[in-house]
């Protein structure tokens, strides 16, 4: 493995575990065994470093959501699994990016252009859940753009909300996400899907009224 990739890939596990903040690049250098030194040889900084990381989780969530011509469709309930899943990989930007984004500027441009394309392919692929009979028509532009936003603004913040709450980190948060996201969703489906959608929410594992204080 590069150099580069180690350094990215330990970043990512301090800043998860122990939060952007209190991670300095000479925790990382010392988690990784190296000098400050080499470690400025490949970053710069720390916000590099994030924003790396940033960089590489977008290209995971869109590779997740761009469907090609002619690909099968995914499972709405198997995407949003799959997508809580990258949430949870990068966990701390979810619990801080309101914080780095006000530090680092350029951060701050990347991920607005990063809400700008997952609005969009959101829209696009509800296209395609609609042809294909799973979801009901939304007539107009006003409530698409606001089920989706929703939608995108559940996602982005349930790990801060009920961590804050619990005040334990844990994957059942991502769970949990994945239970809130397919009950808003519920609402527009139809036909199986909506069955499908009923069956997850009721055999889910984890409860929603234990998880709020």
């Amino acid at each position: 493995m590069k150099t580069k990739d180690r350094i990215l890939l330990t970043s990512i596990e301090l800043f998860n575990r122990n939060g952007v903040v209190a991670v300095t690049t000479n925790h990382i250098a010392k988690e990784l065994g190296m000098s400050p030194g080499n470690l400025y040889f490949h970053y710069a900084n720390k916000e590099e470093i994030i924003r790396s990381i940033f960089k590489i989780m977008c290209a995971e969530t869109y590779k997740l959501w761009h469907m090609k011509k002619g690909q099968q469709l995914v499972h709405p309930l198997d995407l949003i699994e799959k997508n809580f899943e990258i949430f949870w990989k990068y966990r701390f930007f979810h619990r801080e990016m309101y914080y780095l984004r006000r530090k680092d500027a350029q951060l701050g441009r990347l991920w607005k252009a990063h809400i700008a394309k997952i609005l969009k392919l959101m829209n696009v692929l509800y296209r395609r859940w609609l042809k294909a009979g799973w979801m009901k028509p939304i007539e107009s532009a006003e409530e698409m753009n606001f089920i989706v936003s929703v939608l995108l603004a559940t996602a982005s913040t349930f790990l801060q909300f009920f961590e804050s709450a619990d005040r334990q980190p844990a994957k059942k948060h991502v769970e949990l996400g994945s239970i809130y996201v397919a009950r808003l969703l519920i609402h527009w489906t139809q036909g199986e899907m909506r069955q499908d959608f009923e069956k997850f929410i009721a055999n889910s594992k984890v409860s929603i009224s234990s998880s709020v204080i």
